[in-house]
């Protein structure tokens, strides 16, 4: 039997209020007796759809043409890069420009990649998770991309997938941070620390003095602009780098770390402080740097599982895992 795909547009009877969407339908057969159908609705509301695009545009030009306005106004004014430019000192110069370019790089790799987007093969290969005297774990299905979800993984309802290793939606980005893309926004948040921090080196020392305060304020009224927009990005970009080195180190995420009561695969553990997927710290940081993406995390979990119930098996004293474990069996 041939695929179809139909096309319906809805209108109510206000064309202020009209509405369009788009049915993609798609009818499987097999080969034996048993037909099976499976019907793929993908309801998308196309004002929507362009309001978040026009929306990524906005944010993303907004980052890029704030970064070029500050450092370039930090080579127009007389400041320590105005005085390499004109003496040419090269090297200075080069590894300021560098820097500047990373950052953005950085920023528009993060922005583009796939952040991990859950496949339906993919959940499909996943689905027999728990074997050999593992519990039973109800995994969430997605009713709006009609999958169970893989572990770690959550739905973006601003993105309208779900991501693989979800850790958080970026207003700043736009975008998902997820498996594929979680070390690019790392380096990202780094390069542009960096970046922020010479800045204000370099604006905090090309303030002049002057006797009248009228006087002082008209004469460096843009470092001061410089200034309040790099001290507060600053502590943002800082604290954002020590978060996410710290969730590279351990292999957790921010989704992990907020919601864990709220996670069918890491509430079943007592003791909060238990991570399944916390390997070794060096493991951990290789698999985030430069690890095999879609890595499966079933299988860390299931070995983590089984090594502390292995544990608890030989104390005379009941485990705290082995408790709640028992407690899922009944």
């Amino acid at each position: 039997m041939s695929d179809s795909e139909k096309t319906i547009s809805i209108q109510s009877s206000s064309d202020e209020n009209a509405r369009q969407y788009k049915i993609n339908i798609t009818t499987v057969s097999g080969s034996s007796s048993k037909e099976n159908s499976s019907i793929e609705l993908n309801i998308v509301k196309e004002e929507e759809k362009s309001f978040f695009n026009c929306k990524k545009i906005f944010v993303r030009t907004t980052h890029m043409v704030l970064v070029l306005f500050v450092t370039g106004n930090l080579f127009i004014q007389n400041t320590k890069l105005r005085d390499a430019l004109i003496q040419r000192d090269y090297i200075y110069l080069f590894c300021f420009v560098s820097l500047t370019y990373s950052s953005l790089l950085f920023f528009f790799l993060t922005c583009f990649k796939n952040p991990g987007y859950v496949e339906r093969q993919q959940a499909e290969s996943r689905r027999n998770l728990h074997k050999e005297g593992l519990p039973s774990i109800k995994l969430r299905f997605c009713t709006y991309c009609q999958l169970e979800q893989p572990i770690r993984s959550r739905h973006c309802e601003e993105c309208r997938r779900c991501v693989n290793k979800f850790d958080h939606h970026c207003p700043w980005l736009e975008t998902c941070i997820g498996e594929k893309n979680h070390k690019y926004f790392w380096f990202f948040v780094g390069t542009t620390n960096l970046l922020i921090s010479w800045c204000i080196e370099i604006t905090w020392s090309s303030f002049v003095s002057y006797s009248k305060w009228s006087t002082w304020l008209l004469k460096n009224l843009l470092f001061l602009f410089d200034a309040q927009v790099l001290v507060i990005s600053f502590f943002l970009t800082f604290s954002l780098f020590v978060i996410h080195t710290y969730f590279m180190i351990t292999n957790t995420t921010t989704w992990e770390k907020f919601s864990r009561k709220n996670i069918t695969y890491l509430k079943i553990f007592k003791n909060e402080s238990y991570n399944p997927f916390h390997q070794s710290y060096i493991k951990n940081i290789y698999i985030f740097l430069f690890g095999p993406r879609d890595h499966t995390w079933e299988n860390v979990y299931a070995a983590f599982f089984k090594r502390n119930l292995k544990e608890s098996s030989n104390n005379s004293s009941e485990n705290e895992i082995q408790f709640k474990y028992d407690q899922m069996k009944h």
